[in-house]
């Protein structure tokens, strides 16, 4: 499957908010099938850009999902303009998101990685940089049903490339049992910092 690359907040409002042109420096035959991948950085000035051309209120850089594919759209159209293409899109359909290493242009995928089955995505997740202590470096932390427990929740936690282990028995990766997504994210995101 086809990919192309695009900033956070513009991705949130693809599958959020009816954004419904891209513009690309590509051309794309259409129709065509693309995927979503989500570039792996975002700033406090991104999404204020983005808020300043298309008066769009996205979550803060550290709610948007971030150096994932998270969805398909179809291209039905492809205009040229001077300095490149407007893509017209529909259909944005969300996936099962995974972790993928971006490219500028549009590259490919292979088709078996595209998984419809959402309820395999995390309820909440939050993502930032740990400046101090140790470990340190990037960290994601998701939030997902406890396993044991109906209308309970866990988290699981990475940092800098590792993972938190030794959480529930039967589930290593997930821990603690709360009552409500945001409280197991918090929870999640201060056991970082301890």
């Amino acid at each position: 499957m086809k990919v192309i690359t695009v900033k956070a907040p513009l991705a949130w409002a693809i599958f959020n908010a009816q954004q419904n042109t891209l513009f690309r420096y590509d051309f794309i035959d259409c129709p065509a099938r693309v995927a979503i991948h989500v570039a792996k950085s975002c700033s406090s000035l991104d999404v204020e850009r983005f808020f300043k051309i298309k008066r769009i209120v996205t979550p803060p850089p550290s709610r948007l999902l971030l150096g994932q594919v998270i969805g398909v759209v179809d291209v039905g159209s492809c205009v040229e303009h001077s300095s490149g293409w407007d893509w017209n899109i529909s259909n944005p359909t969300p996936i099962k998101q995974f972790d993928y290493k971006g490219q500028t242009g549009i590259y490919e995928i292979l088709d078996d990685r595209i998984d419809f089955d959402c309820s395999k995505n995390p309820i909440n997740e939050e993502s930032g940089y740990k400046l101090k202590g140790n470990p340190r470096g990037r960290w994601r932390v998701t939030v997902w049903p406890h396993p044991h427990t109906e209308n309970q929740y866990s988290f699981a936690a990475t940092i800098d490339g590792g993972v938190m282990s030794g959480g529930i028995a039967g589930d290593t990766l997930l821990h603690g049992c709360y009552g409500d997504p945001e409280e197991a994210l918090q929870a999640g995101i201060k056991e970082l910092y301890l």
